[in-house]
């Protein structure tokens, strides 16, 4: 009769069976305390919204000035290696909060490279808020200007659209650029100045770029018959005659 031979049982295997069970606990664990923390922080959105402390007067909900510094907050934190992801979780997760006081609406309108800009709108304001595409920055700014959300907005591609926010689109302020470095396009809205981040102003000015009348400098960002898209680091007040029309972090 033929022996048999019967294998060992392997102990260093069992050992990383052991120990994979013991991660993957601890991680189902961790998953539970995060969703209840996240819904703990839910219910806080709740209160806030009903002690109304979001803009008033026609604004939209938005408060950049107060995102900018929780975010900085929140990354003090974060190791340099995680910085991105942390950024992208807390962006999801301050979404949806907004998002208990009413979806935020957000029109896009960029002809270059449209999927670009949508990724970068969905990364600004998570996946709660309610984004759609625009062929016609004109009807952008319009529904901006009503209210009920915001517009990004392509520079650079073809139509100076920024040119209305001196005008006809006044009401409307800059409170967020995209891209990296010189931004590409820039976020407006019906927002409250006191709210705007802190970081550099947006002017829209005619009649060159040499300074804004308190000795800085410009950096350009489009022109178009004489009026030029620019920003500088000066403090210049929104609204006033340097011609800011708002303000990027």
């Amino acid at each position: 009769m033929p022996l048999t031979l019967v294998k060992s049982p392997d102990p260093t295997a069992d050992l990383e069976r052991m120990t994979l069970a013991a991660l993957r606990h601890e991680i189902d664990e961790i998953d539970a305390e995060m969703v209840s923390l996240f819904q703990k922080r839910l219910a806080l959105a709740d209160r806030v919204g009903k002690a109304k402390d979001a803009p008033t007067g026609g604004y939209v909900k938005l408060r950049p000035d107060r995102e900018q510094a929780v975010l900085a907050h929140v990354l003090q934190g974060a190791r340099p290696d995680t910085q991105e992801a942390v950024e992208a979780l807390w962006r999801e997760v301050v979404g949806h909060g907004l998002a208990r006081q009413g979806q935020l609406a957000v029109r896009v309108w960029a002809p270059v490279e449209p999927a670009r800009a949508f990724d970068a709108a969905r990364l600004r304001f998570g996946r709660a808020a309610e984004l759609k595409s625009e062929r016609d920055p004109q009807a952008a700014l319009a529904f901006a200007a009503e209210g009920k959300g915001v517009a990004v907005l392509a520079i650079n591609a073809g139509d100076p659209w920024w040119m209305g926010l001196r005008r006809k689109w006044s009401t409307l302020s800059v409170f967020e650029g995209f891209g990296k470095g010189v931004p590409t396009a820039l976020a407006v809205g019906r927002i409250d100045p006191g709210a705007l981040p802190r970081g550099d102003r947006v002017l829209v000015t005619a009649g060159g770029d040499a300074g804004d009348g308190s000795g800085a400098g410009r950096r350009g960002l489009d022109t178009h018959h004489g009026w030029s898209l620019s920003l500088t680091s000066a403090a210049v007040v929104p609204g006033g005659p340097e011609g800011c029309v708002g303000a990027i972090a």
